[in-house]
């Protein structure tokens, strides 16, 4: 069988399987573990699975959730993550937060800091930072935009335009999707230039992932990773596939979860 073949065959596997292993490949094709390792290799480069210790898993292309639902998947990946996040910031800051549910999890990290400028075009958590009791010193503002429904979010170029006017010294942004081949992908074309202009006034980009979003492709590329000064997810990502990134020079920082 051609080489081209044989990696087609695979995929059409993944379709009706979603996870092989490579000794199970190996048998199936009459071929050597190294070889269906190279498969694998070509095929994670190309962006079309997510390689695990001993096999691999098909890339799925995200859809979208209402923020509800994806506010109570993998709270404790997320949780590790907000964590590892504010070690990025001191008292006084001025700091961007991307609209998600992941950078939201940093709103109850932010309570022990002091005299915040914070800006943010997430609804849900510009709610969250009004509280007068927890975030006394804080100055929180939100932007305009477009009001995505589902997303509790604001998009389009009143948000830009406003985010476009600033400078400050941190933000933490997130994404729908990940590869080492293509980089941080945004699930709509809406979402690119907002999370652009905010990487562009931001003097660090920190991206806040959970590992599951590596399992993903997505529509909208809005960022190389290497234009991240940190890249931030849990420990279940494989540690082969996040061996990928670091071989890379990408800044992958993985944190445990409790």
């Amino acid at each position: 069988m051609l080489t081209g073949t044989r990696r087609h065959e695979i995929l059409k596997t993944l379709e009706l399987k979603q996870q092989v292993t490579i000794p199970e490949l190996a048998e199936q094709f009459s071929v050597s573990h190294m070889t269906i390792r190279r498969d694998l290799d070509l095929l994670q480069s190309e962006g079309k699975i997510q390689r695990f210790h001993g096999g691999a898993v098909k890339i799925k292309r995200f859809m979208g959730a209402k923020y509800d639902q994806r506010a109570n998947e993998n709270k404790a990946e997320k949780t590790a993550i907000a964590r590892e996040a504010v070690k990025h910031i001191q008292d006084g800051m001025s700091i961007i937060l991307d609209a998600g549910t992941t950078v939201a999890a940093m709103v109850d990290e932010l309570e022990r800091f002091k005299g915040l400028k914070i800006i943010t075009r997430d609804l849900h958590t510009a709610l969250l930072l009004s509280n007068e009791e927890r975030f006394r010193s804080f100055d929180v503002y939100c932007t305009g935009g477009r009001v995505s429904k589902w997303a509790y979010s604001l998009d389009g170029i009143y948000a830009e335009k406003m985010i476009g006017s600033l400078t400050v010294d941190a933000a933490f942004l997130t994404c729908e999707a990940i590869s080492h081949a293509k980089g941080a992908m945004a699930w709509s074309p809406v979402l690119v230039g907002a999370r652009q202009t905010t990487m562009s006034a931001a003097g660090q980009n920190i991206l806040l992932v959970d590992s599951t979003k590596f399992r993903y492709n997505s529509l909208a590329i809005f960022a190389g990773l290497d234009e991240f000064d940190e890249i931030v997810t849990d420990d279940r990502l494989d540690e082969d596939e996040a061996d990928v990134y670091r071989k890379a020079g990408y800044p992958l920082t993985v944190v445990p979860v409790e």
